[in-house]
Order: structure tokens, then sequence, then C-alpha cells
């Protein structure tokens, strides 16, 4: 029986059809699946750059915290702000390793342009600084006008040891970090580089945290929240319930005296393991906008609101909580402790000078003044 060429169409479409739509499906099906989680992190996303989060009014009064607030404006897009997190041993989340805008993070996770040589050279003097998102320098024009940037120029070039030293000032913060964030790097990592000296520049975020109702003993922060919906969404779409929720939130703000003790309770465990490897620990009760007696400017004063009640209360609240830390950490008698209260270094600066970009932190400015405050007070400390 001779075969037309219509015998072989008919199954020859039948199958590039099938085809089709087996393809068609499968796109459509993993665009299902995959939107929410694009969407989700898109969304994250924006707050990697300080320039992504502003409107361009915002981005010209933001500016004016700055040294060179014209050049600024047009370069603030790529100004690090929220840099990309990594779940992360035992903190739970820090800093992704790589170059992010103008941040680069090295492979243990500091801002730093440089890795960490172990063992340490001889004519080394190792400083970290340790904090959250103002210790990190969000909003930092570069590496060098981060704080710890601007320390490590001030250390070098006012060196005056006889043992020719270099001063080497690496950051390991990170953004919504607590003391507590703080005090496991201490112990479990930064005890182990061969630290001189260490550095909190610090508070704020104890009081953050505890504004929200959050124990900075046990809670989860803004990376850690992020990733866990992640995880559920691939949960709930596999067929499986979200995980169990663990209670961390209080419907109120922490006493103000727990806040304190918490912050005690870091700090002197942070204290002792550096005592073990013979290092100083310098806590600085970092500068806040809520607390500041500085003559605030017109954006400054806008940044506060302070015609709203929620803010009214939230200033009160860093208020007292600023006052019970300070007295807390004074009564603190540890032979390798210190601790100095920066929340005033801008009380002094003109009236009509913007230093604050927002609440919490600041520009270039405010990066240099806190820097050179802090050398005034470790110069005794790394001179012994």
């Amino acid at each position: 029986m001779k075969l037309t060429n219509k015998t072989y169409l008919l199954p020859t479409m039948v199958t590039i059809i099938t085809i089709v739509l087996l393809g068609l499906g499968i796109v459509a099906g993993r665009y299902t699946v995959i939107r929410p989680f694009k969407k989700k992190i898109h969304s994250y996303s924006k707050a990697e750059t300080l320039g992504n989060l502003l409107s361009d009014k915002r981005k010209k009064r933001a500016a004016l915290a700055y040294y060179d607030s014209d050049k600024v404006v047009e370069e603030m897009d790529n100004f690090s702000w929220a840099v990309p997190n990594v779940p992360t041993p035992f903190v739970g989340n820090a800093p992704k390793p790589g170059k992010h805008n103008n941040a680069l993070i090295n492979s243990m996770q500091f801002r730093a342009d440089n890795e960490v040589m172990i063992p340490k050279p001889r004519d080394v003097y190792r400083i970290f600084i340790t904090g959250g998102s103002t210790a990190y320098g969000s909003g930092a024009p570069d590496q060098q006008r981060t704080i710890a940037g601007y320390l490590a120029g001030i250390l070098n070039a006012n060196s005056t040891s006889s043992k020719d030293l270099k001063y080497e000032v690496l950051t390991a913060a990170n953004p919504a970090w607590s003391s507590t964030h703080e005090r496991i790097m201490i112990e479990n990592r930064l005890s182990e580089l061969e630290p001189d000296l260490v550095i909190s520049f610090s508070g704020n975020n104890d009081v953050h945290w505890g504004y929200k109702g959050r124990n900075i003993l046990w809670f989860r922060s803004y990376a850690d929240d992020f990733f866990l919906e992640l995880i559920n969404r691939a949960y709930t779409m596999s067929g499986y319930d979200k995980l169990i929720e663990i209670p961390e939130t209080e419907p109120s703000p922490e006493d103000s005296s727990l806040v304190a003790a918490r912050i005690v309770k870091n700090v002197t465990l942070s204290s002792y393991v550096l005592s073990l490897k013979k290092a100083t620990y310098v806590f600085f009760l970092q500068p806040s906008l809520a607390v500041s007696k500085k003559g605030l400017t017109d954006n400054e004063r806008l940044l506060l609101d302070d015609k709203k009640e929620k803010h009214q209360k939230e200033k009160a609240y860093f208020a007292e909580c600023y006052s019970k830390m300070d007295s807390s950490l004074k009564n603190l008698k540890i032979d390798n402790f210190r601790f100095v209260n920066l929340s005033d270094i801008f009380n002094d600066t003109d009236k009509g000078e913007d230093i604050f970009i927002d609440s919490y932190h600041f520009g270039d400015k405010g990066n240099e003044i806190a820097a050179r405050n802090i050398f005034r007070h470790i110069r005794p400390v790394i001179n012994q």
C-alpha cells in the first residue's frame, strides 16, 4: 500500500503541537514558581544602595551631609547601604564576600580592601570595628571614607610608635546587627585573628530592636526574616506547612533597664574573651539623632518629625535607654575594657551644617568626626 505525504503529516503535526504545548507548560510553570521569589528578592535588593532608596528631592537633602554634595548626588546610586547578606554560622547573616557597588567585602566577610593575614605580621597593629550599619559604613562614598577608613588614615598619619607599626583597621560590622551579633563575632571569629584592639561603635541598634519589642539576645534581624520567608515559600509550594514560628516579639517596647542589662552582658562576655588574647576592648556609644543635642538643620528636623506622636515616643525611649546604657557601662570595672559615650560628638557642629542622613546614619563629614574622636580616646591605649 502506497503511503502519501498526508499520512505522515498528521502525526508529525500532532507531535509538534504536543511538544510546543509541553514547552509552554514548562515555561508557564517555571514562571509561576519563580515569579513570587523574584519579586521578593527584587524588592529586598532595592535597599542595596542609598540612591535607590531616595527620590531626587531626598537625594539632594541627604547630600548636604557630605563634603562634596554636588558630586555625591551624581554618585549616590553606587553608595553601599544594605549590603547583600548570606547565611553565616552563628551570627545568622553577614555581608556577602565580593564587590557590591562601592563596597569591597573580603573572604572573611569584613569590609576591607585586604585579606586578613594569619599569622599576623610583626609590624601590624590589628584593629577590628564591630557594629551595625553605621559602623559598616552605609552611605559612605568609598572604603576610605567609612569610619574604619578614616581611622586607619589618621592612625598611620599620626603614628608615634618606636616600633614602626602599621595600623590595620578592618570593619566587622553588618546593617541591623545588635551587640549580640557583635559579641558572637568577637567570641567565635575576631578573637581567633590575633586582634590588638576591638572597637564596638554600637548601642543604637539595641535600642532600635528594643523599641520593636525584640529581645536582642533572642531575635531575628531583617536578613533572617528575608531568608525565612523564602524558605517558607519553598515549603508551601512543595505542599508542606510553613516552618513553626518561634515567638520572639513583644507587643510593646522592651523595658529600658533590660536593654541596658543585655548590652552589659554582651560587653562583659566580649571583654573576657578578648582578655584571653591580651586584646583591649573599647565600646563607643554611637550618636543617634534622637539623643543628639546638635543644633538641627531644617533637614534634620524633618527627619525627627516631632509632630507625630509615634516619633515623640520613640525619641523619649531612645533618651531613656541611652541614659541607662551610659550609666551601666560606665560602672563596668574590667581591666581590658574602656567605655566612651560618643552620643554628643556632633553637639558643637555649626547649627547650619547637616550631619545626619536619617535618624541613625551620617555622611562622610560625620564619619570623619567619629573617627577623630575614636582616635583621641584610643591613642593612650595603642601607645601603651
